[in-house]
């Protein structure tokens, strides 16, 4: 039940801040409301719904252009250095995983939407583990960014440079080598961020820039 709902939100079937009605759900699916409303709670925790008056539900809006930018914000926060520590630490080094999660994803014939957002999400959340700081860990994954983010893409979106990105971060923590593991998930997110902008400025590129000291972060030196 949880699953079939966060899918039907994901795929706006269920269209964002919209009020959710749990007898018409129960109907529609032919069980009783009990389920229901578990599959409503543990979406709440998702932050794919917000609570309503008289116990009731409604989905999320959409991030607008300031909250995606804030998210990344804390994702450049959080991840630079998480690579960092992945790339330092040979006992939790991931990048054996990562190369299998990469190989996996290759494998797949023909991607979807939901495929390259689950490896995206399978991929960050590796990194983020291997740092072994459970606090960190859990700040990212309470962000739900992946959720957040999977709403707003495009069907029509190129994902050959997040793919590309992904391999450039992972030679890094292969090669042990932090700085370099630091500056390609640095690059990753910028350039990600880049990629999100259109959906939310009806196509236009022009946005907000990130914060200007990580802009001069990821500037080469000579």
């Amino acid at each position: 039940m949880y699953a079939l709902l966060r899918r039907k939100i994901l795929e706006h079937e269920i269209p964002p801040a919209t009020r959710i009605n749990i007898h018409h759900i129960s109907e529609e699916l032919g069980v009783s409301p009990t389920p229901v409303r578990e599959a409503l709670r543990l979406l709440q925790g998702d932050n794919l719904l917000v609570a309503t008056s008289n116990k009731g539900y409604a989905t999320t809006a959409l991030l607008n252009l300031d909250q995606v930018r804030n998210l990344f914000e804390l994702r450049l926060l959080l991840e630079p250095w998480a690579a960092r520590m992945a790339a330092v630490n040979s006992l939790r080094n991931p990048a054996r995983l990562l190369k299998q999660e990469i190989d996996d994803f290759h494998a797949i014939e023909r991607p979807t939407r939901h495929s390259v957002v689950a490896h995206d999400n399978r991929l960050h959340h590796t990194i983020m583990r291997a740092t072994g700081n459970e606090n960190v860990v859990v700040a990212f994954e309470q962000s739900h960014c992946h959720l957040h983010l999977f709403r707003l893409c495009r069907y029509d979106m190129d994902w050959s440079s997040t793919l590309a990105e992904h391999e450039q971060i992972h030679d890094a923590i292969a090669a042990h080598d932090p700085d370099a593991a630091e500056d390609a998930m640095r690059r990753h997110l910028h350039s990600a961020y880049i990629r999100f902008v259109p959906n939310l400025t009806n196509g236009e590129p022009g946005a907000v820039p990130l914060d200007p000291i990580e802009l001069k972060k990821i500037t080469p030196t000579s």
